[in-house]
């Protein structure tokens, strides 16, 4: 497949994974994965990363932040890069490593053993990703982001819920009597 060249690039919803690519110069650059096309884009990966988390709506730092309150995780936590379209990546190592890759949760199909220090990730379009950590280490990491997407999913479902069933609505009136408010359990017009 050939590699389209762009200088700005921000992850959508056929992103799968972003991975660490040099240039022909040594520049660190991203190679990005998408579904039908791969990428090269002249931006390190956690620029996307914190650029894509900009353009949805928050900084990365709030990202992981709301991630490691949700789920207790305190080092390389899975993020939800935009909430409304469902996006969640992690990195394989510290975020803060060159050799730091991300990938989207949703086009993890397997994960395969090649040695007991590394693996190879195979994505929903059978794309084959080599990776310098353990399979049960990724596993752990797929596993990880699943639960936070589980957790996220809690969230919004508890949110959507109508007002009528969370709480009773015999003790829901509140009427203004002389300037103060009370609540009137049997009698909601007085």
């Amino acid at each position: 497949m050939e590699k389209v060249e762009k200088h700005e690039y921000l992850i959508n919803g056929e992103t799968m994974v972003i991975l660490p690519h040099y240039n022909e110069h040594g520049h660190l650059y991203s190679l990005v994965s998408e579904l039908g096309q791969d990428l090269v884009v002249a931006q390190k990966p956690m620029e996307i990363i914190n650029n894509s988390c900009l353009y949805y709506g928050s900084s990365y730092q709030g990202r992981v932040e709301g991630a490691s309150h949700l789920t207790k995780y305190n080092r390389m936590v899975p993020i939800v890069v935009c909430n409304r379209s469902g996006i969640y990546f992690f990195p394989t190592q510290s975020p803060k490593s060159e050799a730091c890759i991300w990938f989207a949760h949703e086009y993890i199909k397997e994960i395969l053993s090649v040695t007991a220090e590394s693996s190879s990730v195979v994505l929903r379009n059978k794309t084959t990703v080599p990776v310098q950590i353990s399979r049960a280490a990724m596993e752990s990491k797929v596993n990880r982001a699943a639960q936070y997407r589980h957790l996220m999913s809690l969230q919004q479902r508890e949110m959507e819920r109508p007002l009528s069933e969370m709480m009773n609505l015999e003790q829901a009136f509140i009427m203004e009597t002389t300037g103060a408010y009370s609540f009137n359990e049997h009698n909601p017009h007085v």
